[in-house]
């Protein structure tokens, strides 16, 4: 028993409109999802333009507070580096990697770290405060700088790492690379 010309004809039709609605929802999935990761690396994108200004920012003030032995005066309105910290750790705890979210806190953590120093050459009571290497707190305050120093080029060199990622190499490329093994009749 055959398929008669109206049932084929059904079928036909059932079968391109299930391909239709296929195609359609396939390619809107991808357009949704594309679309998605392209607003969180524009978001990512703006911690990161941020994470490089704090940063920037804390490294200036922490040379300026190691060559003068003070903070600056700020104007108001003047950005706070030391305030710009927390916020930026938690926008980087939404849309950073594991590694980056972690360097952040280690500069949060060195931040703290050269502060408190800083705060306990400035106040010690027993001598007044001089910028020597026979003062043990000005030592722990320099040595709190070096951490500091090395966590915010950890974070620096991690934004580079995770904006310049170098693309996968083509087909063209893969082909090109293997061409040698063609001509000398070894492997594919």
């Amino acid at each position: 028993m055959g398929l008669t010309a109206v049932e084929a004809a059904l079928t036909g039709t059932a079968l391109g409109s299930l391909a239709t609605f296929s195609s359609a929802w396939y390619i809107q999935r991808a357009t949704s999802r594309r679309e998605h990761e392209s607003r969180v690396w524009e978001r990512r994108r703006g911690v990161y333009d941020e994470a490089v200004i704090v940063m920037h920012r804390i490294g200036h003030l922490r040379d300026e507070v190691e060559e003068s032995g003070r903070f600056p005066e700020r104007e108001p309105g003047d950005p706070d580096p030391l305030g710009d910290m927390p916020a930026l750790v938690a926008r980087m705890d939404i849309y950073g990697t594991d590694e980056l979210l972690e360097a952040c806190e280690r500069v949060s953590e060195a931040l703290d770290g050269w502060n408190t120093a800083w705060g306990a050459w400035r106040t010690q009571r027993e001598t007044n405060p001089r910028r020597s290497a026979s003062d043990p707190r000005w030592v722990r305050f320099l040595d709190c700088v070096r951490v500091s120093r090395e966590a915010e080029s950890r974070v620096i060199g991690l934004l580079r790492a995770d904006v310049h990622v170098e693309p996968p190499p083509g087909w063209w490329k893969v082909r090109e690379r293997h061409a040698w093994r063609r001509r000398r009749g070894i492997g594919n």
